[in-house]
């Protein structure tokens, strides 16, 4: 994608430095994800970025456990190369097939192009929970979406929030289904000696009874 048209510019703001709370920072992020919107509701394409199996993939080959020890033994921009960029790629793939499918006027919004330095995962999570409960209208996933940890996350809030959910193929994903596919991955990677435990707790979610 090409958005760089800074050869004419009228204004040139500074880096002046700007202290803002978490919450400052969602509201603003949400303000314009408003101005987009425009009291519509957007589908949501969901899609691995730092776990799934591209990750999990790379550890086996390499032997090592989790991202830190990859990213410590590979370097910042090898790891970039071999996991950010083509999860980055794949996800902005995965959006433009669902807009084409539904005859390319739809929104879809996709996270991977979605940063704020210092962030932590959980705060990139509570944020995304946000919209899916108050400007999704449905949500897609990827293939193999059932080993990323955000993934898994996303649908237990969809499923939380009665949100339709689909899978890659545009077949409706069920949440007896998303479930197995779940529980399957988690076996797998608990076996491999990975850490399965945000599947394991998007797992908790789906399965807790519901409130009375």
């Amino acid at each position: 994608m090409r958005y760089d048209r800074r050869a004419l510019r009228f204004l040139d703001p500074n880096d002046r430095a700007l202290a803002r709370t978490y919450r400052e920072e969602v509201r603003t992020a949400l303000s314009l994800v408003d101005c987009l919107l425009n009291g519509e509701l957007a589908s949501y394409a969901s899609s691995e970025l730092t776990t799934g199996r591209r990750l999990y993939e790379l550890l086996r080959q390499h032997g090592v456990q989790d991202l830190a020890a990859l990213r410590e033994g590979l370097g910042a921009a090898e790891l970039a190369r071999l996991l950010e960029q083509p999860n980055v790629a794949a996800a902005a793939e995965f959006a433009r097939g669902i807009r084409e499918r539904a005859g390319g006027c739809a929104v879809v919004m996709t996270p991977a192009f979605f940063t704020s330095p210092g962030w932590n995962q959980s705060e990139y999570l509570a944020f995304w929970e946000t919209l899916i409960r108050s400007r999704f209208k449905a949500l897609h996933f990827n293939a193999s979406w059932e080993y990323s940890n955000g993934c898994a996350f996303e649908f237990a809030v969809a499923q939380s929030e009665g949100l339709p959910t689909f899978d890659a193929s545009g077949q409706p994903l069920t949440r007896g289904a998303g479930i197995e596919r779940l529980a399957a991955a988690a076996r797998e990677l608990a076996a491999a000696g990975f850490d399965a435990g945000g599947l394991h707790r998007a797992l908790g979610w789906l399965t807790a009874p519901a409130p009375s």
